[in-house]
């Protein structure tokens, strides 16, 4: 299965590649996410992923590796769960612009076990729709945050 597509956010790009590789911003913005930590190179933690037939909750590995921050980066892993496991590749480029970064992200899924029963257009729907839920809490996350240093007051030095 493929997936493509791409989300603005208004944050700087070394900014959002930051924030793509902190646990404790995932486990924000990640939809379902139960939990996550990073474990070496990796990311371990889990998910609920409410599918028709097939809800539960599946354990999560993932590494982003061929990372050149802050312009893009390769993300691969798996989700295992009683009904499958779905595993791939995602490749990510984050092009800013006047403080705005253009996240693009193309990959490459496999669906296995009673999951791979799911039609291959609701699947690819199904993971655009969680991609593009993750990339608007990221988004708004980010916005709030940048919110907060600018109103914070400075510190003056003598």
């Amino acid at each position: 299965m493929q997936i493509r597509g791409s989300h603005v956010i208004d944050a700087p790009a070394d900014v959002v590649f930051g924030a793509i590789s902190d646990p404790a911003t995932l486990m924000a913005v990640i939809p379902g996410c139960l939990g996550i930590e990073q474990v070496g190179d990796a990311y371990r933690g889990e998910i609920a992923l409410r599918l028709p037939g097939f809800s539960g909750t599946y354990r999560t590995i993932a590494r982003l590796t061929e990372a050149v921050r802050p312009s893009h980066g390769l993300i691969t892993g798996e989700a295992t769960g009683a009904f499958g496991a779905i595993g791939g590749a995602v490749m990510f480029e984050l092009a800013e612009s006047a403080g705005r970064t253009t996240v693009r992200y193309e990959g490459q899924l496999t669906i296995s076990g009673p999951l791979a029963r799911l039609d291959s257009r609701f699947a690819e729907g199904f993971a655009g729709s969680l991609i593009g839920q993750g990339l608007r809490a990221l988004g708004t996350r980010l916005r709030g945050q940048l919110r907060d240093q600018a109103s914070a007051p400075q510190e003056t030095r003598v």
